[in-house]
């Protein structure tokens, strides 16, 4: 439902009004009492009516406001996680297949890395059921694919699947923004 923002302006002329027919019963008795006492039940009754479609719009307003930063926000932190998990995974690939000569201690950082960035990803994930269809699929399917994924034959293969699967989902979830 949405309420013009001309709401507070209508509402002050009815209750001015209402006011003002107030007074006027207590100044003038007349004959035409019974039109003012009828009169000003018909602005309080405007009064309400229009006092509760702007508390409804207002309230829905702040709904639906509510609704999309807590979406941005869990969308936001899929991308997050999804960025990290690719550049510690880069950084194994380049260990891995390149024969970069890391150092231990450097590669264990990029392997924890990995591991934060994917706790992080799946707890993001668990939100993502809010978001529209097309984006909570893609996350929940990646979820499920790196949750899941065979065991392949060497470290190699392992580090190129869930790259792959990363990568995917994050060009896929870039092309889906929009829907937010």
């Amino acid at each position: 439902m949405n309420v013009p923002s001309s709401v507070p302006f209508i509402l002050g002329v009815l209750l001015t009004t209402a006011v003002a027919s107030v007074i006027a019963l207590f100044v003038s008795r007349d004959a035409a009492q019974t039109w003012d006492i009828l009169k000003l039940a018909l602005q309080g009754i405007g009064a309400l009516i229009f006092a509760r479609y702007g508390v409804v719009w207002a309230f829905e307003t702040f709904k639906s406001q509510k609704r999309w930063e807590r979406d941005a926000a869990t969308f936001s932190n899929v991308l997050a996680a999804l960025r990290e998990m690719e550049r510690a995974n880069e950084i194994l690939w380049d260990d891995a297949i390149h024969a970069k000569d890391y150092t231990d201690e450097y590669v264990n950082d990029a392997k924890e890395r990995w591991r934060v960035a994917k706790k992080k990803f799946e707890e993001a994930a668990t939100g993502s059921v809010f978001l529209p269809d097309a984006i909570s699929t893609i996350v929940l399917q990646l979820e499920a694919d790196l949750a899941n994924a065979p065991m392949p034959d060497t470290y190699q293969e392992h580090i190129d699947n869930r790259g792959y699967l990363v990568s995917q989902a994050l060009k896929n979830l870039e092309r889906k923004k929009r829907l937010l």
